[in-house]
């Protein structure tokens, strides 16, 4: 078996896997219209979010964790200000691939697949990791309160409980046809952006994350449902970015990731622009095909390759950091093409019930 990162297939090969909650293809249920086709724009996009997320955790976002970088070094400046596109990119594609298989009418069948997909991996790769990192030496955090894991959530796993709540959320919302109609849309998103700047609830059960992942998802699935993507829309979003970059930059106190409205304009017109530009690149491309696997594992990567290189005296942090982020991208490719050739390992550690032969590339 052969891994090449160089070469991308559109549609779907034995070798694919489709691990992804911006995918979430759930293989067991009956599909209304034809087969959904890779895209290799949206799984450049995939891999360009995984690639951020990779080098995140690889650096870190204070210096007491990841690398231990200095407050002020130009990494940790441009990891910061990627915090603006990272996520929101996540939950806009995951929107916008929801679009093209949206709800059917199945409500327990919807939440079934949803459980399957985003909290079975949650509890058992989630649960390993909180233990794994309290035990290992040389690790950066721990969990505080056994007795609340996962309800207080752990680590990257927040996103797979608050996209679970987007769900829950969006069901009830196609259900009563909230989401069917441009107007009604529109109305359903102002309420959302509403809640994102305003709504700051306890953080059990990601909830906080659900209401910062509402309007990004909402507007991915706008774009499909509705086509945005005129050259106007375009032209507008630039100037929304633009405009919401020099606030930001001008006026940091006030315009922080999360609670704001230049942040929100930021990252939506940000991820917008990113899917209508048509970047396609077949490494990329690849990358993204594993984004699931990447998003659970990549952690397991990143902090060992960090830890095993620092005790045989490698301590630059560029080299380090070049590492982490091959490590924390390609570990997972490898363990998702292991996981997958056995039926009971995919399904509960990548929350697919499809059992993946791998193929030479």
């Amino acid at each position: 078996m052969s891994v090449a990162f160089c070469k991308y297939r559109a549609s779907p090969v034995p070798l694919r896997i489709t691990l992804c909650p911006l995918i979430l293809r759930e293989t067991q249920e009956p599909m209304s219209s034809k087969k959904m086709k890779r895209s290799i724009e949206v799984d450049t996009l995939r891999g360009i979010a995984c690639v951020l997320l990779v080098l995140f955790h690889v650096v870190g976002d204070t210096p007491s964790v990841g690398l231990r970088i200095p407050e002020g070094h130009w990494l940790q400046v441009v990891n910061e200000a990627l915090a603006y596109v990272r996520m929101p990119l996540f939950s806009f594609i995951s929107g916008y691939v929801y679009g093209f298989r949206p709800y059917q009418g199945s409500p327990l069948g919807f939440i079934k697949g949803k459980v399957r997909r985003l909290l079975l991996p949650l509890i058992t790769v989630g649960t390993l990791f909180a233990l794994i990192q309290a035990i290992t030496p040389g690790t950066n955090a721990a969990v505080d309160h056994w007795w609340l894991l996962h309800i207080e959530p752990v680590g990257h796993f927040w996103f797979l409980e608050a996209l679970f709540i987007v769900f829950l959320m969006v069901l009830l919302l196609e259900h009563l046809g909230a989401l069917a109609t441009g107007a009604g849309f529109t109305a359903v998103w102002i309420v959302s952006a509403m809640m994102f700047i305003y709504l700051h609830p306890p953080n059990y059960f990601a909830a906080r994350g659900a209401v910062y992942l509402l309007p990004f998802f909402l507007g991915g699935l706008a774009c499909k449902r509705f086509e945005i993507g005129t050259a106007a829309a375009r032209l507008l979003a630039a100037a929304v970015f633009i405009g919401a970059a020099t606030v930001v930059m001008s006026f940091p106190l006030i315009s922080g990731q999360g609670g704001s409205l230049p942040a929100l304009a930021l990252g939506i017109s940000g991820v917008f622009l990113l899917l209508r530009s048509g970047w396609r690149s077949e490494n990329l491309a690849y990358v993204g095909s594993f984004s699931f696997a990447i998003y659970l594992l990549h952690v397991f990567f990143t902090a060992a390759s960090r830890i095993f290189f620092q005790k045989f005296g490698i301590t630059d942090t560029y080299v380090l950091l070049m590492l982490g982020v091959a490590f924390g991208v390609g570990g997972p490719i490898v363990s998702a093409l292991v996981i997958g050739r056995y039926q009971g390992l995919n399904l509960w550690l990548l929350g697919s019930n499809a059992k993946i032969k791998a193929t030479a590339a």
